[in-house]
């Protein structure tokens, strides 16, 4: 059996903890809310749509954390299945114990491809992270271009605002090139599984079922 397999689910749940509790990168320029408050609601509709790409930055991070949750679950219930098929291997006659052998060579796969959908996925959420902050980078030259427009007084330069906007974007096209590497990787390893899988099906006659779940 692999050293992953005797691993308590609350270390997967730690593995979590470190992925998405950190702070995480802040903006430099910044414009006071109460600026905003001091201009007609009806000139604040052109930041709306600046907002609104915060909110999908947002949504996207909670979207990875539950992939995130969905593996460790299949994780722990992989592990089950590994810990079963291995005392039913045990009791079997040697005639059927390869194909348990098999069924625990696909579990095993799995459980390796679980672990890299979490690697993947912290490495989206940093990406997400710094989506995020761009967003929020946007969304504040949106509101100062609003303020200078109006001439409310406002001592922060606009340039400023369009060179921090510049400079996360270039880290976020960064972060999408790893990403893109970590695709690849990802990809390899569901691969494996998919062969162990395959192979397990063919060995009891039926053909591959169930993407999370072995029936």
């Amino acid at each position: 059996m692999k050293l992953y397999s005797l691993l308590p689910g609350v270390f997967i749940s730690l593995i979590a903890f470190v992925l998405f509790s950190g702070c995480g990168p802040s903006l430099h320029y910044t414009v006071p809310e109460d600026l905003l408050k001091r201009l007609p609601k009806s000139s604040r509709r052109s930041v709306f749509q600046a907002e609104t790409v915060v909110t999908i930055a947002i949504d996207r991070k909670g979207a990875i954390k539950r992939t995130v949750d969905n593996a460790e679950r299949e994780i722990d219930r992989t592990l089950e299945k590994i810990k079963k098929a291995e005392a039913e291997r045990d009791r079997a006659s040697s005639k059927k114990q390869p194909q348990y052998d098999l069924e625990i060579e696909m579990l095993e796969a799995k459980v390796d491809y679980l672990h890299k959908v979490i690697d993947h996925q912290d490495i989206k959420m940093k990406l997400a992270q710094w989506e995020l902050v761009l967003a929020k980078a946007q969304f504040e030259l949106a509101k100062v271009r609003l303020v200078k427009r109006h001439s409310i007084a406002f001592s922060g330069d606009e340039e400023d605002f369009v060179q921090q906007v510049n400079d996360i974007k270039a880290d976020v096209e960064d972060l999408r090139k790893d990403v893109a590497k970590a695709d690849a990787q990802l990809k390899t390893e569901e691969q494996k599984w998919l062969a162990a899988k395959k192979r397990y099906y063919s060995s009891i006659g039926e053909s591959s079922k169930g993407w999370w779940t072995e029936q």
